[in-house]
């Protein structure tokens, strides 16, 4: 167990390399593992993360070499831990966890989980302040890669169970302009505004959140009335079938799992699809102002996750 007492750069980046290159090792053996098993999308994601881990190593390199920082070669290799979770998840409680895609998925969102709680830990107890700033950036690259590999995870789980009711998905790929992705988003937030407003009967403190989702909505909304009656522009017909889909959908689950302590599981899987939404469409849109926008939608997801994570700890379930 790496101790969170970290009070030097040479400490910290040399610790960040270390798990960086463990991360890189790990991606492409779930990679393969997830190609053997003909799980293509997430085979696709772990490839994505060896290339975002890579980059992040080189990163760390720079930084180092422009400071005149040199690695400590008395660090250790990090390893990463088998999770060893329940077969019960989320609101079907069917034991999926032994299904391959699934256990390598929770594997992989289990130790980026380990990864951020060590960040932040170490931004909380170093008395230096360089050590502080980037650690709190660390962490927040690891908040942002387990986002990423629990919406998969959550794919890989329903897939599994076979359900009589195909769930529809947003797709990157469906967002041809901003005015399409500023109504995906308002949908998305509505959402998670009524569970929200569920929670909140327990837990007033998520209060904050809902205020700031609220807020979103309108400002929003407002920006879709002005493209609509000044530009004459309407979300486009793709978004719009999957929305209703959506809409419907949401309903039917919520009548079909409608037991007690589901909201805040439902609030987690919302935001971490949302940001795996978002992140996708910055990845491989062409559109610049596109981009743009999604980046600081990303980033809000990210903030929300962030602010559960504060709330309720680790992920329910």
């Amino acid at each position: 167990m790496l101790s969170t007492n970290v009070d030097t750069t040479t400490e910290l980046m040399s610790i960040a390399l270390q798990a960086e290159r463990e991360a890189i090792r790990r991606y492409k053996e779930l990679s393969t593992l997830m190609q053997d098993a003909n799980n293509a999308s997430a085979s696709a994601l772990f490839d994505r993360m060896v290339i975002e881990e890579k980059g992040h190593e080189r990163l760390l390199l720079k930084w180092m070499a422009r400071e005149g920082i040199e690695e400590d070669n008395n660090i250790k290799p990090v390893k990463w831990t088998d999770p060893q979770v329940a077969t019960d998840y989320n609101e079907e409680a069917c034991s999926a966890y032994h299904c391959t895609p699934y256990r390598a998925l929770a594997f992989a969102v289990h130790n980026e989980e380990i990864a951020f709680r060590f960040y932040t830990h170490v931004a909380a107890n170093s008395s230096n302040a360089i050590v502080r700033e980037h650690a709190e950036i660390l962490a927040r690259e690891e908040l942002g890669h387990a986002a990423l590999l629990r919406a998969e995870r959550r794919k890989a789980y329903h897939e599994e169970l076979n359900s009589h009711a195909q769930e529809p998905r947003l797709d990157a790929s469906a967002i041809h302009s901003e005015v399409d992705l500023l109504t995906a988003a308002i949908h998305i937030d509505y959402y998670l505004l009524e569970q929200m407003k569920i929670i909140k009967k327990s837990t007033p403190q998520i209060e904050t959140l809902l205020s700031a989702s609220h807020n979103a909505i309108c400002k929003h909304e407002t920006t879709l009335r002005n493209k609509a009656e000044n530009e004459m522009l309407t979300p486009g017909e793709e978004i719009t079938e999957t929305l209703n889909k959506l809409k419907s959908h949401n309903s039917y689950m919520q009548q079909k799992f409608n037991q007690p302590n589901q909201e805040v599981s439902r609030l987690w899987a919302c935001c971490d699809r949302s940001f795996a939404f978002y992140d996708m469409i910055v990845e491989t849109t062409d559109n610049e102002n596109i981009m743009l926008s999604a980046q600081q939608l990303t980033s809000v997801a990210l903030d929300r996750i962030g602010f559960l994570k504060n709330l309720f700890g680790d992920e329910p379930g």
